[in-house]
């Protein structure tokens, strides 16, 4: 059997390709919404290599330390001790490295000028990565990244360089600075720390370098190995934003979201195209003001955006751009409360999950900490596939692409449980899917051909 997906447009020959398909589609609670029992802040997202989620937050049932806690499969469990953290720990930052040990920053209040510490956990103990309280002086928006061999670099608000930002790294005994402390032009706000794929550290920040307390324009610089230097051009946001958040495409373009004053406070993200800074769909996009985002890609690069929605009662809303627009998934305004602290990431099966601090309905004021995952599944009427047949006797088991423009083009197949059973990348214009082993029923092929999205449906009936 040999079935085609024509040309861009990704026309399935046969009869497969006019039966509607229908998907029933759901953001739901991982384990028990609001975990965390008492009220959290700061809350931060990772998951590790076996796709386990883990968040940790500031803790108030142990007086604001910090927590770290994971998702074992049937309940949110302690990762380590509850409270680790010599005392109240703000702007928590987590990430995993490729050993599976988790690593934390905060803004540490154990000391006066609340410096920032990093600690890890080594399977058994939290410890101190380096000395705690490394920084000069206080550090705000603290923001942690691994790279890929594993090594920490912290971004922050360096108050002990007249409020500009700082970026260290560890070198396996120390913490260094990354370039000269306090390297921006002026004070910042809201900053965002991701190393690219050749771990080149990039910080964006709201960037206050005019003076002018009512600016703060969106400004992102790099490491080029002796001194920071400017993305495009410093600022280059119409007007005052806040909550940026950046984060690299799969082909390595820095993309950054932020509330956009210049169009009512409502989200825009924007790309560098190697040139300049782009906006990515339009700007001002949603229905109304968002916050507190969080920017992640799928594996196929698709963007998503997590935000907390004004439009739906400050509940949690996620989109992702489809090529041509910023397109809902699943449902606005999802979660059952007020959603903090958003922070959006996909599984190596490009499942979303989303951790939040959140307020209940029940009557609670305080934050407490969930995590939601979306679910897609595929649904099928019997009379829809029961009309639908591929040639008989087929002789090959293969589905071809044929036609596609030249460029780097990416495949995945995803059966009617929403389970991923085809992957391929290639940087033909040509490419196959082997369908010896799939089962008779309908899948959802997604395809990204030089950076366009395509969803198409192919129906095996052997």
């Amino acid at each position: 059997m040999k079935t085609t997906l024509q040309n861009f447009t990704f026309f399935i020959v046969l009869s497969i390709c006019t039966i509607p398909l229908s998907s029933a589609q759901s953001w739901e609670y991982v384990g028990t919404p609001g975990f965390s029992g008492g009220g959290v802040d700061y809350t931060s997202f990772a998951l590790n290599s076996a796709d386990e989620p883990y968040v940790a937050f500031a803790d108030s049932l142990y007086l604001g330390k910090a927590s770290v806690m994971k998702f074992n499969g049937t309940d949110w469990e302690a990762v380590g001790t509850r409270g680790f953290s010599t005392v109240g720990a703000e702007w928590c930052s987590l990430a995993i490295n490729d050993s599976g040990e988790p690593y934390v920053a905060f803004q540490d209040r154990s000391f006066l000028a609340s410096q920032a510490t990093v600690m890890k956990f080594d399977g058994t103990n939290w410890v101190n990565v380096g000395s705690p309280g490394f920084s000069a002086g206080g550090a705000f928006f603290v923001s942690l990244a691994l790279s890929n061999s594993g090594v920490p670099y912290v971004a922050y608000r360096d108050h002990g360089n007249l409020t500009r930002a700082t970026v260290m790294k560890f070198n396996g005994a120390n913490w260094e600075n990354v370039g000269s402390p306090g390297f921006s032009d002026g004070q910042v706000k809201d900053v965002s720390l991701k190393l690219n794929a050749s771990g080149v550290p990039y910080v964006a920040f709201k960037d206050y370098a005019t003076g002018d307390p009512n600016e703060g324009e969106i400004t992102v610089m790099k490491f080029n190995g002796s001194n920071w230097e400017t993305v495009g051009m410093p600022r280059f946001s119409d007007d005052e934003a806040d909550y940026c958040t950046l984060a690299f495409s799969n082909t390595d373009e820095p993309y950054v979201a932020f509330t956009d004053k210049a169009n009512q406070f409502k989200a825009t993200v924007m790309k560098f195209n190697g040139s300049n800074w782009e906006t990515v769909g339009s700007a001002g996009f949603s229905p109304d003001r968002a916050f507190r985002f969080s920017l992640t890609f799928s594996s196929l690069g698709i963007p998503y955006l997590a935000y907390m929605d004004r439009d739906n009662e400050d509940k949690a809303t996620v989109v992702k751009f489809n090529g041509t627009e910023w397109e809902t998934v699943g449902s606005h305004g999802f979660s059952e409360g007020r959603a903090f602290h958003s922070s959006l990431l996909l599984n190596s099966s490009d499942e979303p999950y989303l951790a939040i601090s959140e307020t209940s309905l029940v009557g609670l004021s305080y934050r407490r900490a969930s995590v939601m995952k979306f679910t897609n599944t595929m649904s099928i009427q019997d009379n829809e596939v029961s009309s639908v047949s591929l040639y008989p006797n087929p002789a090959h088991d293969v589905v071809t692409l044929a036609n596609l423009p030249h460029g780097e083009t990416h495949i995945k197949v995803f059966d009617i449980s929403g389970k991923e059973v085809f992957s391929a990348n290639s940087n033909t214009a040509i490419e196959t899917i082997d369908t010896t082993n799939f089962a008779n029923g309908v899948y959802l092929v997604s395809i990204v051909n030089n950076g366009n999205l395509a969803h198409r449906k192919l129906v095996v009936n052997k």
